[in-house]
């Protein structure tokens, strides 16, 4: 059974196993602030100096479409970003992410209503709090050490800040089965970086990027939980503020919230084989409105039941099915000689691009949409295509295709749902949003001014240094 925490003054050991969760049921900046200081109090973080804090933005787009679930909500950002500032010692903000690969974080920031909540933030702050883009900004390079990665070019903000505050959203995971503190550093990436064994070694890369992105203190959004997939999850009310000095602490109760072990979840499992800890939830403090295991139980009924809308877009095969789509699905393993199947890189972004489809074009589309094949990895028995396109995703992708109409290959590891959408999304007989005049003025307006901004802050150079004195002499 979890520790309880009795009336005892908390030694350091305990507090960074102990993970404070209070009940609130609406996105009230007031009772969030509220409860924020609380937990700072409980917790003994007292920030001081430059405090970089990380939302969690996957996508967000046209929210009457695609939900607002994919994106740690602004109000809760807001009530955080204010609270901080207001902590003595505490002289400047900077608030950054990058989101999904392909597209333009600021795009994001607006439709998720970021930049709109800045307005607020800033007539009630007590410091200057600044958002930026981590895909505009300069970096440092940082040394890492790990299984995937020596070394790391992070934001240049968040590597000289005094201290890192994470406000992940707590989500299902289409591939990690879960989004929580520790999964939110694949945001520190750009997108240069971020696609380095996004693959069969994701969980290697996540556990590594902890090394660069180890909060001192998190506040999770667990108020409206996402479930199904991760970029287009479903609302389901949890009613929770969970905060703790610890990310794999947090997580583990966030898994347990979801139905989890710590130990179903393979990126927590990468970091527990690192030596991180706790490694289970008995070695978890759990204090505030809930005391111990049996409290997370009885609060997690409330995102039953664990039903298909659950797992919604985890199984390819499974979704296809369920809208009597023509569309086939073929995995094999990502290398010969072996049965395992790469879990993490294009199988994801297959995942993510069908999910976005179906929010755009809808259930209905997929029934009348144009037969096709999908291919992912080495398929070993011969596949007839009667006559229909197919589509072979990743560097890996192989197989014996007979009677193809036309055979597409995206040579890419990983293939992302962006890559996917661009080359293959008008090519399904479903409307695309690639071709909604709409999103392409945004995408290419938001595209333009943030090229403008990488400009005026050097990056471009900055990359271009780097790949002429780290990669273009190395390979002469």
């Amino acid at each position: 059974m979890a520790r309880k925490m009795g009336d005892e003054q908390m030694n350091e050991e305990s507090l960074k196993n102990t993970v404070f969760i209070k009940r609130c049921e609406n996105y009230d900046r007031d009772q969030l602030s509220r409860l924020i200081t609380e937990g700072m109090v409980r917790l003994n973080y007292r920030p001081q100096g430059k405090v970089m804090v990380k939302p969690n933005v996957v996508f967000a787009y046209n929210t009457k479409v695609f939900g607002d679930m994919a994106y740690t909500q602004p109000a809760f950002v807001g009530a955080s970003l204010v609270t901080l500032s207001k902590s003595p010692g505490v002289k400047r903000i900077d608030m950054g992410e990058n989101c999904a690969v392909g597209i333009p974080t600021r795009l994001c920031y607006k439709s998720a209503g970021y930049y709109d909540e800045m307005k607020l933030v800033r007539k009630q702050a007590g410091c200057p709090v600044r958002v930026f883009c981590m895909d505009e900004e300069p970096r440092d390079s940082i040394f890492i050490g790990g299984v995937v990665h020596d070394n790391l070019r992070i934001s240049r903000k968040m590597a000289r800040a005094d201290s890192k505050v994470y406000l992940p959203k707590l989500k299902c995971h289409c591939v990690s089965k879960m989004t929580g503190a520790v999964k939110l550093n694949i945001g520190i990436c750009s997108d240069d970086e971020r696609s380095i064994r996004h693959d069969f070694m994701l969980n290697e890369k996540i556990a590594d990027l902890l090394s660069a992105g180890y909060p001192e203190f998190i506040i999770m959004d667990a108020i409206d939980v996402g479930v199904g997939n991760e970029a287009f999850p479903s609302r389901r009310k949890l009613g929770l503020v969970i905060m703790g000095t610890n990310p794999l602490a947090v997580d583990i109760v966030g898994a347990r919230l979801l139905g989890l072990e710590a130990e179903d979840v393979p990126y927590l499992k990468a970091a527990f084989d690192r030596g991180y800890t706790p490694t289970s939830i008995d070695q978890i403090v759990i204090d505030g409105d809930l005391k111990s295991i049996d409290d997370l139980d009885e609060q997690a009924k409330r995102l039953m039941p664990y039903d298909d809308e659950f797992y919604r877009w985890q199984d390819v095969e499974k979704e296809l099915k369920r809208m009597n789509s023509p569309m086939r699905f073929m995995w094999g393993p990502y290398r010969d000689g072996t049965g395992d199947k790469c879990l993490t890189g294009c199988v994801m972004g297959l995942k993510m691009f069908l999910g976005n489809v179906e929010k755009y074009a809808g259930a209905g589309a997929f029934a009348t949409a144009k037969p096709a094949t999908f291919v992912i990895g080495r398929y070993e028995e011969p596949i007839d295509a009667g006559g229909e396109e197919v589509f072979l995703l990743g560097s890996c992708a192989r197989a014996e295709i007979r009677n193809a109409k036309k055979i597409t290959r995206l040579d890419k590891c990983f293939t992302t749902a962006g890559d996917m959408n661009l080359s293959i999304g008008h090519k399904l007989g479903m409307p695309a949003i690639t071709r909604n005049p709409t999103f392409l003025m945004d995408l290419v307006g938001a595209t333009t001014k943030a090229s403008a901004k990488k400009l005026i802050s050097m990056r471009y150079f900055q990359d271009i240094n780097h790949f002429l004195t780290k990669m273009l002499i190395r390979r002469i």
